[in-house]
Order: structure tokens, then sequence, then C-alpha cells
């Protein structure tokens, strides 16, 4: 048992470091700018010459694959491969010895520095925000009323990344409330959380979101979408500040069930293609996936929510950064910074120490 323990190791390392190029390197179509103009633009010629070369360099199947069968047969086999290497360091533990992070509920400003006045600037900006024009393209999607009318720039109805805005405003205003516990601030952030429910409920499924889910089709396909995973990293992380800095319970209901969601998708692409398909579709901007799913973990220590983590976990990026490979330069930092900061969550909760950062 031992020898199989040690073979598994070396074979995900040796997968590691022989791991095929990374694509999402910085282009024309990193910027989002050109990719909003391309994706708006009614040249059919421009958009198919743009694309023409879109993911064709093969993303990483060794770390995985090894682990996973390509068709999971029975139910019961459901779990086996992707809890195998949390098994190998049972059991599951922190590695710990961190600093500890003092709350914001616990730190106030003085009054008199620009550092408050900079709080209060962020503080009338978030007031001054409309809730209708917030959740609209939400309402929009869940086929709700929709009054008032829609943010434009990103948040605009026709833009593919249209809700993530509204995932950083949970966030800030939620920071902002443990920060100033101003009360209008806390009833203006809870009403976004209310619609936001009442949109996922409509639409039954836990799938939450400004845009419809046939653009997750289209990611999964490998086909060119404008990054749907990086808004709903933004919405997730929004719903979990929500719950730990707000105590909204409700927030993290959603984000549960959003989870569940995303994972029976991620798991229908590896059992009706393979995981290699699933990697390969991350060489589409994700975000930050992989640390709000192991934040969510270390919150409800569900298997799931650690098993779809580590399947955000970029193994043909941080396989180089694992074996401290210097072949990093030109990747996209907006697309793997989120990533590495994912790697160093992974660390501090599970303590396994091929992700220490």
């Amino acid at each position: 048992m031992k020898g199989l323990v040690v073979l598994v190791v070396l074979s995900m390392l040796c997968g590691f470091g022989t791991s095929k190029e990374c694509t999402n390197t910085p282009t024309q179509l990193s910027s989002h700018t050109f990719r909003y103009a391309l994706l708006s633009s009614e040249n059919e010629t421009w958009k198919e010459e743009m694309f023409a070369h879109y993911h064709l360099t093969p993303t990483d199947d060794s770390a995985w694959a090894n682990l996973l069968p390509r068709k999971i047969l029975r139910e019961e086999d459901e779990y086996s491969w992707a809890m195998m290497y949390r098994n190998l360091k049972s059991p599951l533990k922190s590695s710990g010895n961190f600093l500890k992070e003092v709350s914001l509920h616990n730190v106030r400003l003085d009054p008199s520095s620009i550092h408050w006045q900079a709080q209060q600037t962020n503080l009338e900006y978030l007031l001054m925000l409309d809730v209708d024009s917030l959740v609209w393209s939400f309402r929009k999607t869940a086929g709700l009323s929709t009054p008032g009318t829609a943010y434009g720039g990103w948040e605009a109805p026709n833009s593919e990344l249209r809700g993530h805005f509204v995932g950083h405003y949970l966030s800030a205003s939620a920071q902002m409330w443990a920060s100033t516990r101003n009360d209008t601030i806390e009833k203006k952030m809870s009403a976004v959380v209310s619609a936001l429910s009442a949109c996922q409920v409509k639409m039954g499924s836990g799938y939450l979101s400004a845009f419809p889910s046939e653009l997750f089709d289209r990611f999964e396909a490998i086909k060119p979408v404008w990054a749907p995973y990086y808004t709903i990293h933004k919405i997730l992380a929004g719903l979990l500040d929500q719950y730990t800095l707000a105590d909204n319970a409700q927030a993290l209901k959603m984000a549960k069930w959003m989870v569940d969601y995303f994972y029976n998708r991620v798991r229908n692409v590896i059992i009706n293609y393979s995981v290699e398909r699933h990697y390969l579709s991350l060489n589409e901007e994700t975000g930050g996936m992989n640390d709000v799913l192991y934040k969510l973990f270390s919150i409800t220590g569900d298997p799931k929510h650690l098993v779809l983590a580590h399947l955000f976990d970029k193994p043909c990026f941080l396989g180089l950064l694992a074996v401290q490979a210097d072949d990093i330069s030109g990747f996209h930092a907006n697309t793997h910074i989120p990533i590495v900061i994912g790697a160093q969550m992974r660390y501090e909760i599970t303590g396994d120490p091929l992700y220490k950062v």
C-alpha cells in the first residue's frame, strides 16, 4: 500500500513537471475593451479571424487523468477518484501557525485621518447605487419583472460579463458594514441578497447569474465566450462575504445551492467527455474559483466543495510552480494570479505542502 501511495504521488509530480503549455497568454483577446468590441461587432469575418486559433493548445491531462476513469460507470465510484489524493493526507488538517486576521468588526478608522475620509467616499458611492439597477439583468435572466434601469458598462444587458460588478458590490458592502455598522448600507445589501435569492428560486436549479446558462454551454464546448466563471467567482465571493462579515445565513444557502449546480455541470463534462476536456476549458479566465471554493469548504466541510475546488486548480500552471520551473513568463496575470491565491488557500485549508506558495 505504501508503494502505491508513493507511485501515485510521483505520477502526479511527474505529470505536473511534464505538463503541456497552458494557453491564455496575453493577446488582443486579453483586453476586455477589445473583447467587448469584437463580440459586439457584426463583422463575422473579423470575428472568425480573431477566434481562428482559440484554445488550440491542449491543456495538461496528466495530474488528474491518472486518477480518474474516462467513464464513471457506477454511482458508488463518484467520489473515489476525486477523494484519493485527499485520503493520502488523512486526516485533513490545516498546517497552522498562520497570522491571525483581525476582524473588520474590531477595526475603526480615526475620523481625522485621510483613510477615514476615503472610507466615507466609498460609503457614499455604495449608498448611491440602486438595488433595482444592480439586479436588473439577474431578474431579466430569471424571467422576473425588471423595474428600474440596468446599469451600463460591464453591467450592460448585452455584456457577457454582466453580474460580476454585483458580486463586487456584495463584498464591498459587507466589508463596509463590518467597518462602519451603517444601517442604510445594511438594508441595501440585504435587499440585494433577497432580490438575488428570488431570482435563484425562480430558476429553480441553483443557477444564479445575470446571463443565461447558455454561456456555460459554450464554455464547456470550448467555443468563444467571455469568462463566465470569472463572474460566478465574484458572485460566490460576495455571497460568502455577506455570510462571514454580515451574518446573512440566506447568502450562504444561496452559495451552496449555486455550487451544487456547478458541481453537477463539471461532473457531467468529466463523465461525458474526460477530465482533459474540463481542464482544456480552464484556458478561459475563471477568476478565483478555486479560492472561493476552498473558503466555502472551510465553512461547510462538504467533500463536494473540496472536489470542485481541486478541479479549478489549473495543473498546467500550478505544476510549473510546484516544481519551481522558471517558465511562467507571458502568462495573463489577471487569469493566473487568482489561481495562485487559491493555491495558497488550499495550503492553508488542507496543509497540502505541494501548494505552499
